[in-house]
């Protein structure tokens, strides 16, 4: 067995479509057929249950999948710390930043490492809301986002790191009744404009704010905004109020006011990454980052 046939099966593991998994690999479909054929006569074991219709994994198949999976991903891991031990890193490594994130003070040790160690290596930063920056980070686009924990923790291939914890606050206008309060509960609100993001863009976000009001008895007047970018402006004209964590650039807005109240969500800095992306400059990155690299060490 060879880690090309363990890469044809983690494809048609997950597709379960004998065409769609031949088209991803650029394959005939009879030749996907006959690799899966050659690793069940090798290891004399069935690993997917056939008929005319479906495609489905045996419970052998199951077990293959996910040790599997390990296998290929350290395999890749592996080939991509040779090559750069080897030749030096070079390529480029695209970052999104969530928008209104305050993250001018983390770039710059690792832009200065990469500037003297990694020349060859071109860093791009983007801003995006929290729907654009899961979409890139999913169909590669973006190698690595910066975003709040809770729109990460729970989704498939994605790994993730702290960078720092946060917390929520509600932001008022300078104006607001409400704007010299050292804390504040959601249900203060009740009667308020209540901003938050359309599901669309984030659906964990809304969300948690919604069940933490109806955990207090209350309701408040909604108003969805398409994106964090909206949300903001909104809030600076007074239209409304809304909840926004510790680490956003409005924090240092005159005309705005962070107001503390109990916890509503784990809004903490992270950094996230799919772990099907084999862009050998991330975990290069990630390290550097965090203060992880052999060069500190």
């Amino acid at each position: 067995m060879n880690i090309t046939q363990i890469r044809y099966f983690i494809t048609l593991a997950k597709s379960l479509n004998y065409t769609k998994a031949a088209s991803q690999l650029y394959v005939t479909q009879p030749a996907l057929s006959r690799q899966i054929q050659a690793m069940e006569h090798e290891l004399n074991i069935m690993l997917f249950m056939r008929n005319n219709r479906t495609v489905k994994l045996t419970p052998a198949g199951h077990i293959l999948l996910k040790e599997f999976e390990k296998i290929y991903n350290d395999y890749n891991l592996a080939v991509v710390k040779a090559q750069n031990s080897f030749q030096g890193l070079s390529g480029e490594i695209n970052i999104g930043i969530l928008d209104g994130a305050m993250v001018g003070d983390l770039f710059p040790e690792a832009l200065r490492y990469f500037a003297k160690y990694h020349a060859n290596v071109k860093i791009n930063l983007r801003n995006y809301s929290f729907n654009g920056l899961i979409e890139h980070l999913y169909d590669n686009t973006l190698d690595l986002i910066i975003t709040l924990r809770f729109d990460v923790k729970c989704r498939e291939r994605i790994g993730y790191k702290v960078i720092e914890e946060t917390r929520d606050h509600v932001v008022v206008h300078s104006s607001h009744r409400l704007a010299g309060a050292r804390h504040v509960k959601l249900s203060d609100f009740k009667d308020d404009v209540f901003i938050m993001v359309d599901t669309t863009d984030s659906e964990e976000s809304p969300k948690l704010i919604l069940d933490a009001f109806k955990k207090q008895g209350v309701m408040p007047i909604i108003k969805v905004a398409p994106s964090i970018q909206t949300e903001m402006l909104w809030v600076q004209a007074g239209v409304g109020v809304c909840v926004l964590d510790s680490r956003n650039m409005l924090r240092d807005d005159p005309t705005v006011k962070f107001l503390d109240v109990d916890e509503i969500s784990d809004p903490s800095l992270t950094m996230a990454w799919n772990i099907d992306n084999y862009n050998p400059v991330k975990q290069t990155f990630i390290d550097v980052f965090f203060n992880e690299s052999e060069y500190d060490k």
